[in-house]
């Protein structure tokens, strides 16, 4: 599975509806090799107003997304990265829910890609560790934790990706799901 090509994804959300996201990150995988990572802010619905507990998860602020384009100018350039690959995030019920609902709020094409989630692989390739948690997978590995930051998360879930697929010897075809 190595061969193919593969977005990971990961939202921060600015309250706890999946229709505010303030951030979205991206790393794309190429015949087995990271080849990029990219991370955009976006400006929630919701602004200002912005959850106390989300931002002391992520550290995002109202100001920081104050110039930021709001999702549908984002979703127009975020498209194009998911459009030829498997898409692919850790927890992925919250981020395709975060990506479905606010398509969805914004009156936006419901998008169309198979993806799956690195916890799910993680438990089958990795039984021997005992928590699937983000962070805790790339202290076990030696990576530097993402801090719930959606570029520095996405592209530590791409590296835990490709140690996975190296190591799952499974069927990855019963993993994909369809959004």
């Amino acid at each position: 599975m190595l061969d193919r090509n593969y977005t990971v994804i990961d939202f921060e959300t600015a309250d706890n509806t999946r229709t505010n996201p303030c951030e979205i990150g991206l790393t794309r995988i190429r015949n087995g090799e990271i080849i990029d990572t990219k991370s955009w802010y976006i400006k929630p619905d919701c602004y200002p107003h912005f959850n106390y507990w989300c931002t002391r998860v992520h550290g995002i602020y109202a100001d920081d997304v104050a110039d930021a384009p709001k999702w549908p100018e984002v979703w127009m350039e975020v498209g194009d990265y998911l459009a030829d690959s498997i898409v692919v995030a850790h927890n992925a019920s919250f981020d395709m829910g975060v990506l479905r609902s606010t398509n969805e709020f914004y009156g936006l094409l419901k998008p169309s890609f198979h993806y799956f989630c690195t916890v799910t692989l993680a438990r089958r390739a990795w039984k021997q560790i005992p928590k699937h948690g983000l962070e805790s997978l790339a202290k076990w590995w030696g990576l530097k934790p993402g801090g719930h930051r959606a570029g520095a998360d996405a592209e530590v879930t791409a590296k835990l990706l490709l140690m996975m697929l190296d190591d799952y010897k499974g069927d990855m075809f019963g993993l994909l799901r369809r959004i």
